[in-house]
């Protein structure tokens, strides 16, 4: 039964494996206009976005101004399960899909010019979203335990002044600073083969009690545990950027941007919920153990072990409220971009950037008792390129389409439906501005096709108390709303 003390340094590692930072949640742009562009805009960056994209870009800016978008996002994904030794009992046949979210996503920027210097203000979320599944059939296994076991939200907010220079008319130069705030609610469930069932070591208790009572591989073979994190922490980072016009026609873009690791304060919990089996089967084992007993073949203490697993009861591995820190790195990006404005009414622009999911390697994690606990999780680099168009119809309207593809950052071995990033991203925006003197409206359309993966092997965690994966298909697209405003005083 020591598998069942080890969730203690292995629970919060997990838990923040869940849908952070791989590319599938990595947002997809700041700024109705950016986005509508395919985030090719690190060679134009001439609003308040640019604070995000290429923070040189607000020298551009004359006067004061305001922009503001409002994004929302919808995520569809299904699974389904891939059966596989161990068998798993708890988990649900065939195809299922997340619980419908929409999420929505604020953004805002003020920038000031004065001379040669711009200075400004924004907040954005480069990162975040969540979920929610039904994937086991907990009802059967212990009706106690919660009808949603996957359940994950997450935001993250950069604060982000910044100051911008234009050396010449060719040249401008620009560096902004991040203040991140996160907020992090995580529940998963911990799949622990049931040692009763596959420890050698219970092999006669395996085929002389249980098996003839149908306690075999394929009913109950494994032990639900119910974790959940509350956490928040803050950050620091900067970004930086270039902008140089090599023509009146040409412009080039390069950008990068950095993250501190953020310090997470969270509480967690950790509860198992044992099989509850039918009560006239389960005074039946009972009776067996107390006959093994008397032949002083077990011990009372085994026989309390063994009738727990199936007694319905359940057992506070962490208590609610215990205090656990973890240090979470956020990865670092570094772009390029080229705009051309040389055909008539068209701007033509194209982006290619790199993020370090690979940052991602290890988490490191320290409960309140000072046990360390590491994660590997495997992440992978990733290269996105983007490019767009936008045609001025009229004065007061333009319209806009782009095109972005990136692959996934996770692996086989790490992926689970908790990570949305399933496999490469093609995304294709359609968008329009309108002018109305001094304001723009902005509005755009994003699909994000993504697709299909099947994972074909469960991966064990290192110390056999849980899976690192989920086996099966994984399906998913994603539809995006966004709507913008500019201002110019």
């Amino acid at each position: 039964m020591k598998r069942f003390t080890s969730f203690g340094t292995f629970f919060i590692v997990i838990l923040l494996t869940s849908s952070l930072f791989a590319s599938g949640v990595g947002l997809t742009g700041i700024g109705a206009r950016a986005t509508a562009l395919g985030g090719a805009y690190r060679g134009i960056a001439n609003d308040w976005s640019a604070m995000y994209w290429n923070p040189a870009g607000i020298s551009q800016i004359q006067g004061m101004h305001f922009g503001a978008s409002f994004e929302m996002i919808t995520p569809a994904a299904k699974y389904s399960f891939s059966q596989n030794v161990p068998a798993f009992s708890v988990y649900r046949t065939g195809e299922i899909e997340n619980e419908a979210q929409t999420f929505y996503i604020p953004a805002a920027g003020f920038v000031y010019s004065m001379n040669k210097f711009s200075f400004g203000l924004s907040f954005y979320a480069p990162f975040g979203l969540g979920g929610k599944w039904d994937a086991m059939n907990t009802t059967a296994y212990n009706d106690a335990y919660p009808e949603t076991e996957f359940e994950d939200d997450l935001k993250i907010i950069d604060i982000h002044p910044t100051i911008a220079y234009q050396v010449n008319d060719k040249l401008s130069i620009g560096v902004g600073f991040s203040f991140v705030l996160s907020d992090i609610i995580i529940r998963t469930p911990v799949t622990s083969p049931n040692p009763l069932l596959f420890d050698p070591a219970n092999d006669a208790l395996k085929q002389g009690v249980l098996a003839p009572m149908g306690l075999t591989a394929e009913t109950y073979n494994h032990i639900l545990t119910e974790k959940e994190l509350e956490g928040d922490g803050t950050g620091f980072g900067f970004n930086f950027g270039l902008k140089y016009n090599v023509t009146e026609d040409l412009s080039i873009g390069l950008s990068g941007n950095w993250y501190n690791d953020i310090s997470l304060d969270g509480k967690i919990r950790a509860k198992t919920y044992f099989a509850k089996i039918d009560p006239t089967l389960f005074q039946t084992l009972s009776n067996t153990l107390d006959g093994m007993i008397a032949l002083g073949v077990l011990t009372a203490e085994q026989k309390a072990e063994i009738v727990a697993v199936y007694s319905g009861q359940t057992h506070d591995k962490i208590p609610v409220g215990t205090k656990g820190d973890a240090t979470l790195p956020l990865p670092m990006t570094l772009g390029g971009g080229i705009a051309y404005t040389g055909f008539e009414n068209l701007l033509l622009t194209a982006d290619i950037s790199w993020t370090q999911w690979s940052a991602w390697d290890v988490i490191e994690i320290e409960l309140a008792d000072g046990t360390p606990a590491d994660l590997e999780t495997k992440w992978e680099d990733g290269v996105r390129f983007s490019a767009g168009l936008e045609y001025k119809v009229m004065d007061p309207l333009k319209i806009r389409a782009g095109y972005y593809t990136e692959p996934t950052a996770i692996p086989d071995q790490t992926l689970s439906i908790t990570i949305p990033d399933i496999n490469r991203r093609h995304a294709i925006n359609i968008g329009a501005s309108y002018c109305f003197g001094i304001f723009d409206l902005f509005a755009s359309y994003e699909r994000i096709l993504i697709g299909d993966r099947e994972v074909n092997k469960w991966e064990p965690s290192a110390d056999m108390t849980d899976y690192s994966n989920m086996a099966g298909t994984y399906k998913m697209s994603v539809n995006n709303i966004m709507f913008g405003l500019g201002f110019n005083f």
